[in-house]
């Protein structure tokens, strides 16, 4: 494995690498814990070879003395020299239990014993390996053989005493706790290695990419707003998921520079992807941008869009294709005028060959001939076929694939079904997908008036609540301080209708990121207003001509719900 792909497994299971490599490093603690605590002391003594006092004497000495090192290791570890010192400081046990408590090494470049021993009390400790160094020495005068005065030839003499530990030497805490993060970690590598090898989902546009030749046009990440019991589906204007959005209306595009694709269905492979909600939010960016959008509700199994957008589902596609209204009748316009949809309808009980029919394929050339774009919503391919059936009278077909919903079988399967018909495949949205933390920020202009906006001074706001309450008709919203010469201005440039004022102009500026509207006061009729109010006046009617048009173009498609009983019922009755 590479360093980049250990890198990028690290970050996609960082939660499981982190917590194995904890669980650990606390098992190592926990060991150490639990493990009781022993001392260790340590005696050395040296044997010596009682000979001549010539210089040869002294060599053959002292090479004796090296070549019997191992031999009285061996026996300082005997019971003949331990027995006596289970006796002597009254040890539990014999002389063969206590040998596992004392370890014995040798310096090969001396006749050095090391004796070392090993107990829960340092006292102790030092006390048994000082014993078996004394009876050591004891037990070697009576083993080795003596002078001709009767003195012994070999003499063990201790030059280094063994004194209480300050320490423990069991357990080693640190190298526990080392010894514990490490192989929590290599489990934790292992674990994210073997959920990466046996992971199905599609998560990533690598992985698509390692799938299928189409490309990935956009990816959508979760938004918390978009899943919430109350969702917004249609993302407001200034945050990251209408960005993304943007950024596959920008894609989109360049698909095909020289052909661009006019009518396009989007599908997925499966249900609760977010195609519908995908969709939506493609015409709603589609239609801020100018062009002229045709919404339609193709999936006639489970249709959502009516809901989603709060418009009315009952008259829509299938009535039109069974002849009982016109497609005039059947459009519902949408917060933006350039965006208009068409519901669904009523569920027949043939959607396969309703939407295969000869009325369906005239029905798209005219909503092709009528709209700059055409974005149709079908069912999922795999449970159905309707999508595949519609992608031959499209220009193009857009592919939803949820991330971590869908798997790579089923994305495969789908892109195969799309290819079976000879269907142009535009791209993949990933939606659904983990927003990385890779310090993209959304930027967001709004008026200030720190930055040059007039502000309305007190007079002037009680002289425009006394105007709008005598005002009859409702005038076209108006920019934040406006003047009073500017809301004429606005008003016979952009004429007030029943769509575009859904809602009350405060609240259509609210919307907009604009503000509360400040009303035009009553004219005045005194001549002698000084040079400086005259500017005032002409930058108050440019900044209200400005916010004028920037409120229609802001204007987001939720931001105007239309409400029972509106004059849109009364322009498109149900059948």
């Amino acid at each position: 494995m590479e360093l980049r792909q250990l890198i990028a497994l690290m970050r996609r299971h960082w939660p499981s690498v982190v917590i194995l490599t904890v669980l650990g490093a606390v098992a190592g603690l926990g060991l150490s814990l639990a493990t009781p605590k022993e001392y260790s002391a340590r005696n050395q003594v040296l044997i010596t070879v009682q000979v001549g006092d010539s210089i040869g004497d002294l060599n053959q000495g002292t090479s004796y003395a090296e070549r019997v090192v191992a031999t009285y290791s061996m026996v300082a570890r005997s019971p003949v020299v331990l027995d006596p010192v289970v006796a002597e400081l009254g040890l539990p046990g014999s002389g063969r239990t206590l040998r596992g408590a004392v370890a014995v090494s040798t310096d090969p470049a001396a006749p050095i014993i090391t004796i070392t021993a090993t107990w829960g009390n340092p006292e102790a400790a030092a006390a048994i390996a000082n014993s078996v160094a004394k009876n050591l020495a004891l037990t070697v005068q009576d083993l080795s053989p003596t002078a001709v005065d009767g003195s012994p030839t070999v003499l063990v003499n201790s030059i280094d005493p063994a004194t209480p530990p300050g320490r423990a030497s069991v357990p080693h805490t640190r190298q526990n706790i080392v010894l514990g993060a490490v192989l929590g970690l290599v489990l934790g590598l292992g674990w994210a290695a073997l959920r990466t090898t046996l992971d199905v989902k599609v998560r990533t546009g690598e992985d698509v990419a390692a799938l299928v030749p189409v490309p990935v046009l956009a990816t959508v990440a979760v938004d918390a707003q978009a899943s919430a019991r109350t969702p917004v589906i249609i993302a407001p204007t200034a945050s990251a998921r209408s960005e993304e959005y943007r950024r596959l209306r920008t894609n989109l595009q360049f698909v095909n520079v020289a052909n661009r694709p006019r009518s396009i269905v989007v599908t997925s492979s499966r249900s609760g992807e977010g195609k519908s909600v995908t969709v939506a939010n493609l015409a709603a960016t589609l239609a801020s941008a100018g062009a002229r959008v045709c919404l339609v509700d193709a999936d006639l199994r489970r249709p959502s869009i009516a809901k989603y957008l709060g418009l009315e589902g009952a008259v829509g596609l299938t009535t039109i294709l069974i002849g009982r209204v016109s497609l005039d009748d059947a459009l519902q316009p949408y917060g933006d005028e350039n965006l208009q949809v068409l519901a669904s309808g009523q569920i027949p009980p043939n959607p396969s060959e309703l939407l295969g029919s000869d009325a369906m394929v005239a029905l798209l050339a005219q909503l092709r001939h009528r709209f700059d774009m055409v974005l149709v919503d079908t069912a999922p391919l795999l449970p159905v076929t309707d999508a595949a059936i519609l992608s031959t009278s499209v220009d193009g077909v857009l592919v939803v694939a949820g991330s971590g919903i869908v798997t790579r079988e089923q994305l495969k399967q789908s892109i195969s079904m799309l290819d079976a018909v000879d269907a142009h495949i535009l791209g993949i949205v990933l939606n659904r997908t983990k927003r990385a933390g890779d310090g993209m920020a959304t930027y967001t202009y709004r008026a200030d008036a720190r930055h040059g906006l007039l502000e309305a001074t007190a007079a002037e706001r009680r002289a425009s609540s006394a105007s709008t309450q005598q005002a009859a008709p409702v005038a076209a919203p108006t920019a934040p301080d406006a003047a009073p010469e500017a809301a004429p201005a606005a008003a016979s440039a952009a004429p007030a209708t029943a769509d575009d004022h859904d809602g009350t102009p405060d609240e259509l500026a609210a919307a907009s990121g604009a503000g509360p509207l400040v009303g035009a006061p009553p004219a005045e009729d005194s001549h002698d207003r000084s040079v400086s109010d005259g500017l005032r006046e002409h930058d108050s009617a440019a900044f209200a001509g400005l916010a004028h048009h920037g409120e229609r173009d802001a204007r987001s498609p939720q931001d105007a719900p239309s409400e029972p009983g509106t004059e849109e019922e009364h322009r498109h009755p149900v059948a």
